[in-house]
């Protein structure tokens, strides 16, 4: 997308935004809900290993040498950061990344860190395009290979002084059918990983599949440090939990009792099933149904409503109408008939739908 059609979907997006706001207060609290960042020891883990991350990369071999060219740079590795779809990877990374004070920068400087998503397909030439395109650099020759591609990245990222770079969704780059294309992936990262002037180093963020892809490679993956983002669960979370509950409902002027979190949690969990951005979601999604009833009390019975509404599921497939709640696959959707699926003949026998997750019926 170049720089006009970017400004006009800002645009676009705004003036939604002001046409929302008519009348309605729910989309400024609603922001204010969403901004809200909830600290959790895995962000104290993520935290640690990107500062031995910046560590390895500063630490000159020959702590009397210079290091104008790069030639005395340390060793330049590598940052794993998996979990499951909805385990929180995107955001708490952002956070760091906005808050860390080696990557603060003026307006107009690029800094140290370059972040991006995986394009799909991830093949060597997609992926060389994507991060030239967050650097500010459009390919625009139709006949160009991948090769070329990374010889203009090698050359670009000196000049805007990137020294990480951070791709997000890279289990993406695991998808690709052919092993000789997934070792020429593998190859174009360890070449900017291990280049003499200029090494960068790389976060690679996505599902754990992208652990094996890694893994595939001795060189890449002696280099790397691994972090598998923990699964949320009770009793262990339980303060945490009960802090976050409060600190989004009082932004949007909601109580809450302490009956109705104890009641809450359990459901709210297996609701989630253990992941901590799916959990933050139901949340943000509860409030919005309070809000949308002119309710004063955050309760059980806004998540379920709006469990309800996202899944379309009738409540004796919603985990927070239960009272045999961890019966529920949270992640069937459309669930609709009271009974099991009516008989139907086909060639004569009598045959009925199994009912197992996954099953969208």
């Amino acid at each position: 997308m170049n720089e006009q059609n970017l400004n006009l979907s800002v645009s676009a997006r705004e003036r939604l935004r002001l046409s929302l706001r008519q009348g309605d207060s729910t989309p400024s609290v609603m922001e204010k809900v969403r901004r809200r960042y909830i600290k959790t020891k895995r962000d104290d883990i993520l935290l640690a290993a990107f500062d031995k991350l910046l560590a390895d990369m500063c630490e000159r071999p020959d702590p009397e040498g210079r290091d104008d060219d790069g030639s005395d740079a340390g060793e330049v590795n590598l940052l794993l950061v998996l979990g499951p779809s909805g385990a929180g990877k995107t955001r708490s990374l952002k956070r760091l990344f906005s808050t860390h004070p080696a990557l603060g920068t003026t307006e107009g400087e690029q800094g140290p860190l370059l972040s991006l998503s995986a394009p799909s397909p991830c093949g060597v030439k997609e992926l060389g395009k994507a991060i030239l395109a967050a650097t500010g650099y459009t390919v625009t020759r139709t006949r160009i290979d991948g090769p070329e591609i990374w010889n203009i990245i090698r050359k670009r990222l000196p000049s805007l002084g990137v020294l990480i770079i951070h791709i997000d969704e890279a289990q993406h780059g695991t998808q690709l059918r052919d092993g000789t294309e997934r070792q020429k992936l593998l190859n174009s990262i360890k070449a900017l990983m291990v280049d003499p002037v200029h090494p960068v180093a790389f976060i690679l963020s996505g599902l754990p599949q992208v652990a094996d892809f890694i893994s595939t490679d001795d060189q890449v993956s002696r280099r790397a440090g691994w972090i598998s983002l923990l699964s949320i669960g009770l009793p262990s979370d339980t303060a945490m939990l009960t802090e976050a509950t409060k600190s989004y409902a009082k932004l949007a002027s909601l109580n809450v009792s302490a009956d109705e979190i104890t009641r809450l949690l359990p459901r709210l969990v297996h609701a989630s099933d253990n992941r901590l951005g799916i959990l933050v979601e139901e949340i943000h999604s509860a409030i919005r149904y309070a809000l949308g009833v002119k309710a004063t009390d955050l309760k059980v019975s806004h998540f379920e409503k709006s469990f309800g509404e996202r899944t379309g599921n009738l409540p004796q497939w919603n985990p927070y109408a239960r009272s045999d709640y961890k019966a529920v696959d949270v992640w069937r959707m459309l669930a609709t008939r009271d009974k099991p699926d009516p008989a139907v003949t086909k060639k004569g026998k009598t045959v009925r739908s199994k009912d197992k997750k996954g099953d969208r019926s």
